[in-house]
């Protein structure tokens, strides 16, 4: 399938803020139901287009589509990216969007602010209304995984040109020790938070064992952890792949591999009413 790379004439976009966008269907469903929400969350630096060829296989099922994007401050200071998580939260409770179930497909770091969400839905007291519920799967595509070293390459592999790196690289690990309290303690609670999962949804993960952002072993044994919990786990592996650019370089196992896993709970079921 060809994938354009523009939205469609029956979709409305609106602009929320500087990093979310929201494309809303305005054709009708028949039967008035609300349509099911994407939660998309792309990768650092994402360009337009690439984002687009995602939304394009979603428009074809009939999703709103909620388009989130980090900033690297979110990520090198925790706690304002867990304010950005609460703000999500919050827009995703509003009453323009609190009726729609939801899928989330979360890139590289986009996994980082999921992992936020999680822990500023558990510090709720009490959690926010049925977001746990309204979840009906969740795709995670080259999530960062490893120590606070992996983290601190991925970083420099995000800002600075190939022969800056390993300065950069102990720079960041530098400012992680610096700030320890404020950064490394955080990382912690969220990667335990995320690997716990209270979210009991179908989870798909597409990862690559040449990722140098992400420890294919540590990516596997979550995995595993998940399934223990008796969650429904999909694993869509590759040998050699690019770090958030499997869709490009494996167009066709991708897009099946995805379709598949949406059919397996009734997602594509909207196609009958468009």
């Amino acid at each position: 399938m060809l994938l354009s790379e523009s939205a469609p004439q029956n979709m409305m976009v609106k602009r929320l803020s500087s990093t979310i966008t929201l494309y809303r269907n305005i054709a009708k469903t028949v039967d008035g139901a609300p349509r099911p929400l994407l939660l998309l969350l792309p990768w650092f630096g994402a360009k337009p287009h690439a984002v687009e060829r995602y939304r394009q296989i979603y428009y074809q099922y009939g999703f709103d589509i909620l388009t989130v994007e980090s900033k690297l401050l979110h990520f090198l200071w925790p706690q304002y990216g867990l304010s950005y998580a609460s703000e999500v939260l919050d827009l995703l409770h509003s009453e323009s969007l609190s009726s729609h179930h939801l899928i989330i497909h979360a890139f590289s770091i986009g996994g980082f602010l999921v992992a936020q969400m999680i822990v500023a839905t558990l510090r709720d007291t009490p959690p926010i209304s049925g977001f746990k519920e309204r979840i009906r799967g969740q795709i995670f595509d080259s999530l960062v995984l490893g120590d606070v070293e992996q983290m601190a390459k991925g970083v420099a592999q995000i800002l600075v040109p190939r022969f800056l790196q390993p300065f950069f690289k102990w720079a960041t690990l530098f400012y992680f020790w610096l700030f320890k309290s404020y950064t490394v303690k955080h990382y912690q609670i969220s990667t335990k938070a995320f690997k716990e999962m209270p979210y009991h949804t179908p989870i798909l993960t597409f990862y690559s064992e040449n990722d140098p952002l992400s420890e294919n072993n540590a990516v596997e044994a979550m995995l595993q952890n998940w399934s223990r919990k008796g969650i429904q786990v999909t694993a869509k592996s590759w040998k050699i792949s690019r770090h958030a650019g499997h869709l490009r370089q494996h167009p066709l196992e991708y897009q099946s591999t995805l379709e598949n896993f949406l059919q397996s709970f009734g997602m594509t079921r909207i196609l009958s009413n468009l």
